[in-house]
């Protein structure tokens, strides 16, 4: 194409899901697509998450749940927001069946006031000590409580946290901290059907991280933590292929039509892309191109530059330019605007 293109393959992507479905049985697995499905487009992803079986979406934000519920996602698959502002518009929300993961008695209040007859699901989310939100464990048994005492207006679905991923012995603390807080819940008289904590990694690496429910983000993409693990490894494939077009070839240098505008890192000189199966080095990036080292090679206006792939035919993938960068798949994948074409691949 004569366009910068992200091709997302959706049968590598459901492929994937199952891998991973396997890997973290008897839990069951929440797909989650934040930010745009990480940069692979959260319809066409999620609708490729129902038909392979999940049950579980992460959407993140309330305007993401309504979105897919909008295009056809069906209300038998439960759609999980945590990122809740101040002035939310919960009846629409509620409306729409979505879950909500609750931090603070003002947010459990305001979706109470906004539900009638029990319709408002909640997962109450305690602070195992990544500090993204949720109760402390001093505010956690009010917060029980007040969940119990809305029961006319809310269900308590589910229980949850975040883990920080840092280290086995600082995911091991919050896996104590996160059974401390279940049992202080169930002291109280919580009966919830759902606990969750694992995400990717934890969730891949750690049996006693997964409890009932897991959710991977990245993961599902192919896309690895870095630190030397590889999607390979993983038994994971890259989803996206990024490409972009040869637009003038000159002394040795060749310009590809992407840049940081289309988000790009500026910093990526020095990385590798291909051309005709060939790796050649970036030398600049500019707002909407950047120039490539083709040396003696033959290139031609007109032919692909692939920036990254799955490495099939050689071509580099995100993770050697997430190594490059001294960053990791996602922020990479995320980045990349709304300009570069999603071409899906079923």
């Amino acid at each position: 194409m004569n366009t910068p293109t992200a091709t997302i393959d959706l049968a590598a992507y459901r492929r994937n899901l199952a891998r991973l479905a396997e890997r973290v049985a008897p839990a069951a697995l929440m797909a989650v697509v934040k930010a745009d499905a990480y940069g692979h487009g959260a319809v066409p992803v999620a609708r490729a998450a129902v038909a392979a079986g999940v049950t579980w979406l992460g959407v993140l934000d309330i305007e993401t749940g309504l979105e897919l519920r909008q295009n056809g996602i069906p209300r038998d698959v439960a759609l999980f927001t945590w990122l809740l502002g101040p002035n939310e518009d919960y009846t629409a929300a509620i409306d729409a069946e979505l879950d909500f993961g609750v931090s603070t008695l003002g947010q459990l209040d305001a979706i109470a006031r906004a539900s009638v007859a029990g319709r408002a699901r909640v997962h109450l989310k305690i602070d195992t000590g990544l500090h993204r939100n949720g109760a402390s464990i001093e505010q956690w048994p009010a917060l029980v409580a007040q969940a119990l005492a809305l029961s006319d207006r809310i269900e308590l679905v589910g229980i949850w946290t975040h883990i920080a991923e840092a280290s086995d012995d600082d995911d091991t603390v919050a896996i104590k901290r996160f059974r401390s807080a279940l049992a202080i819940a169930e002291r109280l008289g919580a009966n919830v059907t759902v606990r969750h904590l694992a995400a990717s990694a934890a969730a891949f690496g750690r049996a006693d991280a997964r409890f009932d429910l897991v959710r991977i983000g990245a993961f599902s993409f192919g896309i690895s933590p870095g630190g030397g693990v590889t999607p390979s490894s993983l038994l994971l494939e890259p989803v996206m292929t990024l490409t972009a077009p040869v637009i003038a070839v000159r002394d040795g240098l060749a310009t590809v039509g992407i840049g940081y505008g289309d988000g790009v890192p500026s910093s990526a000189a020095g990385v590798q892309v291909s051309l005709e199966g060939v790796r050649h080095r970036v030398v600049s990036v500019q707002l909407d191109q950047l120039t490539v080292d083709t040396g003696e090679a033959i290139v031609r206006t007109g032919e692909t530059a692939i920036l990254f792939g799955d490495g099939t035919d050689g071509e580099p993938t995100v993770q050697e330019w997430a190594d490059k960068l001294g960053t990791i798949g996602e922020e990479l994948v995320t980045r990349l605007s709304p300009r570069i074409h999603r071409r899906f691949l079923e």
